[in-house]
């Protein structure tokens, strides 16, 4: 049993594998738990995508994937799903990752501050250090 199932795992599929796997998974999990919430999270903007087009397209086209994923179970009618569109996940000055991919610590703190509000908002709860 699990208060929700947070699904952070858009970074490593292909877009295909993406479309292809979304929904079965999903669908399982609520057959599992049909009432705890499932909360999907886009994957954040990497900086590599600055400068490497192909790695900018592949990010665009797998959140666009999941978006489009989402609106297929929402049109199949699940119940307590939920969506959290990128938005700037380890900020703009350049700052929040090791390489241009993965997340320093204050690229961490920047993800948690963007999630925090919205995950304490499905639950109805609110984070002692928000």
């Amino acid at each position: 049993d699990a208060d929700a199932f947070i699904l952070d795992c858009i970074p490593n599929p292909s877009p295909k594998e993406i479309t292809e796997r979304t929904v079965d998974f999903v669908m399982t999990l609520r057959q599992k738990h049909p009432d705890t919430p499932i909360i999907v999270i886009q994957t954040l903007i990497r900086e590599t995508g600055n400068f490497n087009l192909k790695a900018r397209e592949n990010v665009k086209q797998q959140n666009e994937a999941i978006a489009g994923q989402i609106e297929v179970l929402r049109k199949k009618n699940v119940k307590n799903l939920y969506f959290i569109k990128e938005d700037s996940f380890l900020g703009t000055d350049h700052e929040g990752t090791v390489d241009g991919t993965h997340p320093n610590d204050l690229g961490f703190d920047r993800m948690l501050k963007k999630y925090k509000p919205a995950i304490g908002k499905i639950l109805k709860i609110k984070f002692t250090d928000e």
